[in-house]
């Protein structure tokens, strides 16, 4: 760094302070141990055979255990993917304005993304006739909740990688905030023509990555990793910090709103089954498996139950049930119902069924 020095610590900042002072004190560290955790995170920020190596292999892992839905195997493809170092160089990087570092990281962090989704795409192709299971769908939708947890992660990454003796702590951070599951699930996504919820899971790892930068470089600043400038300015770092604050800005705003709307799309959902669930006592055996609201092919606001029942139900009770839905949701909606045919049988045969009201008073 030439235009800049980083701060060190005062003598009388290095001495170790017992009592509440010692636990409750948030130093600056001293300039030797500063030095060694600059060499660690810059190490971790830049490419090698191994970083491509060990993401492909987390690649694949993920790729695998999202397509089997299992969620120990996404787990341990966390634990070994290295997409997290150069995040951790952005943050550094960031706080002391080292635009050699911000560099390095940026394209490192670049390059294993395109490296990771290449792959998951690959994977994708191969194994198209697989169908999306859950664990794929579910990082397609993120949140507010998924953007404080990715904060919390890179605020406890990079305190423990300053912090002596907890820096293994890092490892219980990568698995909180996933990087390369999502990914992997983006290109999967597009291999089976599903470019929308591609882009969700892409949003997501942006997310995790705006998010852990932006903590992190908090973290480093409050630890004392800043820079003093001798003459001129770091334009650039200065304009990442910026672009930083503002991304996550956005993402914030963004997130919130689909909070909103996923805590509001559950609690209609809730309501409606409730209410669904209360109209269809008066059909002894039938019952609601399950509710969701989208809309139709005519682009019509609809839900979709499916009822688990010994009989169908006549166009007489479809009306009053789609009733009961509308005034649960106070919108006009129309029900569709898929009957799941059951029948209740003993030793002594099938038990007769009580005659259906046909309709609802």
């Amino acid at each position: 760094m030439t235009e800049l020095e980083t701060t060190g610590e005062t003598k009388a900042a290095r001495q170790d302070r017992g009592g509440l002072a010692g636990i409750f004190t948030f130093d600056r560290e001293p300039s030797a141990r500063q030095e060694d955790v600059r060499a660690a995170v810059t190490a971790g920020a830049g490419l090698s055979s191994s970083y491509f190596i060990m993401n492909a292999a987390a690649t694949l892992i993920a790729g695998y255990g999202l397509l089997a839905d299992s969620v120990a195997v996404i787990i341990g493809a966390m634990l070994i993917a290295m997409l997290y170092g150069p995040i951790l160089g952005l943050g550094l990087a960031m706080a002391e304005a080292n635009t050699r570092l911000l560099s390095r990281a940026f394209v490192a962090e670049a390059l294993g993304a395109a490296w990771v989704l290449s792959i998951g795409f690959g994977l994708g192709l191969l194994h198209k006739d697989i169908a999306i299971g859950e664990q794929v769908l579910a990082r397609t939708a993120p949140n507010l909740l998924d953007l404080m947890i990715a904060l919390v992660g890179g605020a406890a990454g990079a305190y423990a990688m300053t912090a002596p003796r907890i820096s293994s702590a890092v490892v219980g951070v990568a698995i909180a905030t996933a990087l390369c599951p999502p990914l992997t699930a983006c290109g999967i996504l597009f291999a089976h023509g599903q470019p929308g919820l591609a882009g969700g899971a892409f949003l997501l790892f942006l997310t995790n990555l705006i998010a852990i930068a932006v903590a992190a470089m908090l973290v480093f600043l409050a630890r004392g990793y800043r820079a003093v400038f001798r003459g001129g300015k770091a334009t650039v770092s200065w304009t990442a910090r910026i672009i930083a604050l503002v991304l996550l800005g956005g993402l914030s705003v963004y997130l919130a709103g689909a909070l909103h709307r996923a805590v509001s799309e559950v609690s209609l959902r809730n309501r409606a089954q409730q209410a669904l669930s209360g109209a269809l006592e008066r059909y002894p055996g039938a019952r609601v498996i399950e509710l969701r609201f989208e809309d139709d092919a005519e682009q019509r606001a609809a839900a979709f139950a499916v009822i688990r029942s010994p009989a169908s139900f006549s166009p007489a009770d479809m009306a009053l049930l789609d009733d009961v839905v509308d005034a649960a949701s106070g919108d006009d909606i129309l029900l569709h119902v898929r009957t799941v045919r059951v029948e209740e049988l003993t030793r002594d045969g099938p038990v007769q069924q009580q005659a259906w009201p046909g309709g609802l008073d």
